[in-house]
């Protein structure tokens, strides 16, 4: 089984993974493999799917309700006349 050396851990991480292996009753080597499998498992998962209505609710709060700046017609904006012919 390969090795792994880490150098100038953080004080602060070192103390919070001493902490952690200790209310676990685990060594810090046992804690420390845990955290990082479980680490590398959650960037692995695919992001969440955003709910419908809140994704509906936030398209109506900061998108539809913005002005509308532009006076043209549809058809003016894509330079097609009444006849479907570009002009």
């Amino acid at each position: 089984m390969p090795t792994l050396v880490l150098r100038n851990v953080p004080d602060d991480l070192y103390k919070q993974l001493k902490a952690t292996a200790a209310e676990h009753r685990r060594s810090m080597t046992q804690e420390a493999i845990l955290s990082l499998r479980d680490a590398l498992e959650d960037t692995r998962k695919s992001p969440p799917v955003p709910d419908l209505e809140e994704m509906l609710d936030w398209l109506r709060r900061e998108v539809w309700s913005l002005p509308v700046l532009d006076r043209r017609r549809d058809e003016d904006i894509l330079g097609y006349n009444t006849h479907g012919i570009l002009d």
